[in-house]
């Protein structure tokens, strides 16, 4: 397969986390669960195959996804199609990060996969229709990504973002983080900051945490690692071990001990197999 990641410039890395591209993918499987991992994805498709997404319960077919779109931050597992000798470009924005390049609030993109063109208008269009151009040319591929997001970027650096910002590099330090001293330090109230964190990340500073603490749980029981679990339900607001194993199932579809037997030996921590 064919796999190749761009190196963000400076002035979109505090907003971009990764861009990168792959063909000739040739997976075993025809559909894969994917878990929340706290991030938001612009997918362009350049092999002219729709992609769908299934009802997780009876898998049977629900949307369809064509051209380029957008996945919010999701809550819960979702299922999607995995095709042969596929070919898609990503651009996967940090938390917080894509809010500079939209109008709409981020919150009204949670659990939703939505048309790009809904949302960027026609110049997405005639982005991804110069990428299937451009398709051996990696470099620049990057180059007219970065490009359209530049052109797109209403970037300022107020108060409400560096507020954020210092929320989550708190929960990124710690995601048990208490966000109390971080919010006073900006004279904000709890009910101010937490509508301000919706806005630009999408999910409540609690909803988030849970997601990267299941991030953190997630490699170490696939590594069959001793946790402490009474510690990560305190840490986590669980009210004891059975909500957080509810949680644990909302997030995946299984239990830990499930997981484990299904998918203890993929070598992946956000996408599994389901045929």
């Amino acid at each position: 397969m064919h796999f190749v990641t761009h190196e963000i410039s400076a002035e979109l890395s505090p907003y971009v986390n990764s861009i990168f591209h792959f063909k000739h993918f040739m997976p075993d499987h025809s559909i894969e669960r994917v878990v929340p991992d706290g991030f938001i994805y612009l997918i362009f498709e350049l092999d002219g195959k729709n992609r769908n997404t299934f009802d997780n319960d009876s898998l049977r077919p629900i949307a369809e996804h064509r051209t380029a779109w957008l996945s919010g931050l999701h809550k819960h597992y979702i299922s999607i199609s995995s095709h042969k000798d596929s070919e898609m470009f990503v651009i996967q924005f940090k938390p917080a990060g894509l809010q500079p390049f939209l109008v709409n609030p981020i919150s009204e993109l949670n659990n939703k996969i939505t048309p790009a063109e809904d949302l960027f208008g026609a110049s997405v269009v005639e982005l991804r229709e110069a990428l299937v151009l451009q398709t051996d040319d990696d470099q620049n591929m990057f180059a007219l990504a970065e490009q359209f997001l530049i052109n797109i970027s209403k970037i300022k650096q107020d108060q409400p973002r560096k507020l954020v910002e210092k929320m989550l590099n708190a929960i990124q330090t710690n995601s048990a983080a208490q966000l109390q001293d971080v919010v006073s330090k900006f004279n904000y109230s709890n009910k101010q900051a937490i509508h301000i964190f919706k806005n630009y990340v999408g999910l409540n500073p609690k909803s988030y945490q849970r997601i990267v603490r299941f991030n953190e749980i997630l490699p170490l029981i696939m590594a069959k690692k001793s946790i402490a679990w009474d510690d990560v339900c305190a840490d986590c607001f669980y009210y004891d071990q059975s909500h957080f194993i509810k949680e644990f199932k909302a997030f995946c579809g299984y239990s830990p001990r499930e997981f484990l037997i299904q998918h203890g030996n993929y070598n992946t921590t956000n996408f599994f197999p389901l045929d």
